[in-house]
């Protein structure tokens, strides 16, 4: 296992889940309540996300597998779910995608681990990146599965607990400017992505 794909892939998916983006929901849907509960509420979002992750990684393949859907259709399909993704963060229109104004009044409304952890932290382009980076032949690709939802889900736990304390993550200006260099970025990963998927799906791309 190559560590600077592990690392890659633990930055992509982070990218992905966006804890920072959902802080205003975070904030109101705490709001009137005591700091050990917002303590185990981001608690239980953290290990809600580093689950869905994982479950995704170890599962997801062979369940569509099983369906009759290839590596290749999942690699063109999670590249399109980034791109449209990853193009809103460029454009400032991520919270538009990502979550219906439904989903956004419901998590605001109270604590609930959906859908504030499921489907808008683990939604659908960070499960289907995970589904098809998570091919396991040998040992040591053990460590790409496990390791990336893991540090996704602790960092997505001590964003919301040190947000329940009082503490100030970044500035909005700051924030936005992250989550635009971070959307050009995955937005060339996500073209990356959909071309393997294409030459596998059509091998006469390559000749």
């Amino acid at each position: 296992m190559n560590i600077a794909f592990v690392i890659k892939k633990t930055l992509i998916l982070l990218a992905l889940v966006d804890p920072f983006m959902a802080i205003p929901l975070f904030i109101c849907a705490t709001a009137d309540l005591s700091l050990p509960f917002k303590e185990r509420y981001s608690r239980h979002l953290g290990i809600t996300v580093a689950l869905s992750l994982l479950f995704g990684g170890l599962f997801g393949l062979h369940l569509l597998n099983f369906m009759g859907v290839t590596l290749a259709a999942i690699q063109v399909a999670g590249g399109i779910i980034m791109f449209i993704v990853s193009l809103a963060m460029v454009i400032a229109k991520e919270e538009t995608i990502k979550y219906t104004p439904g989903e956004s009044q419901e998590a605001a409304s109270g604590p609930s681990i959906v859908p504030l952890g499921i489907p808008l932290l683990a939604g659908p382009a960070a499960l289907s990146y995970v589904m098809a980076t998570s091919q396991i032949t040998e040992i040591g690709d053990w460590l790409g599965v496990l390791f990336p939802p893991f540090v996704v889900g602790v960092a997505t736990w001590l964003c919301f607990r040190f947000v329940s304390k009082g503490g100030k993550i970044l500035t909005p200006g700051a924030l936005k400017i992250i989550g635009r260099l971070a959307g050009f970025l995955l937005t060339a990963i996500s073209v990356e992505m959909m071309a393997t998927g294409f030459r596998h799906m059509f091998p006469i791309l390559t000749s």
